[in-house]
């Protein structure tokens, strides 16, 4: 008996800072429970923010008002190539086509213009060998600082044009202009 009684002692001892440890850990609880309110608030208000914005990364304008420039760049789907001989003939479904022949028979007065008006060429080649000059003139300089020096260069483009086209000579004919002396460019002036 004389032995259970320093055990019983050291138990009652351990019984009391059990009990001290339950009681501090029973405030801690308390203190976090407090604490973890206001957190699981805010944890289910972010979940349905997230849960919002990824509803809104998913609209796009198939499924939803937005425009088709706010879907930004999306790979198309390539259709696979069709072998050779087995492409489908026309245009696309629903397309109200054309043929050559409808284009000719509307525009039959200034395809055959060269066969119906002598003196029109067969191609406006002569127009595009006219406009080139200009556009090699756009193409190095970019620009014109001034409207009335773009003026100044088209006049002066037309008259080297014509007198070539008239198989005059250019650099007379400027002379003359510059000089202030009169000159034709009709046709046999």
């Amino acid at each position: 008996m004389v032995n259970q009684l320093p055990e019983t002692e050291v138990l009652r001892k351990r019984l009391a800072v059990l009990k001290a440890d339950v009681a501090s850990l029973q405030v801690e609880l308390a203190h976090l429970r407090t604490e973890s309110a206001p957190l699981q608030a805010e944890n289910a208000r972010l979940q349905a923010e997230n849960a919002e914005l990824r509803r809104r990364l998913g609209l796009n304008s198939q499924n939803s008002h937005k425009p088709p420039s706010s879907d930004g760049y999306r790979r198309k789907r390539i259709q696979p190539a069709l072998p050779k001989g087995k492409k489908p003939l026309g245009g696309q479904p629903g397309h109200k086509g054309k043929t050559l022949r409808v284009v000719l028979m509307e525009h039959e007065d200034a395809v055959l213009a060269f066969a119906l008006v002598e003196g029109v060429p067969f191609t406006n080649n002569q127009a595009e060998r006219d406009l080139r000059p200009a556009k090699v003139k756009q193409k190095v300089s970019g620009c014109f600082r001034t409207d009335h020096r773009a003026a100044v260069y088209v006049r002066l483009q037309a008259v080297i044009s014509t007198c070539r086209k008239q198989e005059r000579n250019v650099f007379v004919t400027l002379r003359n202009l510059f000089a202030h002396q009169p000159v034709s460019l009709r046709p046999g002036g």
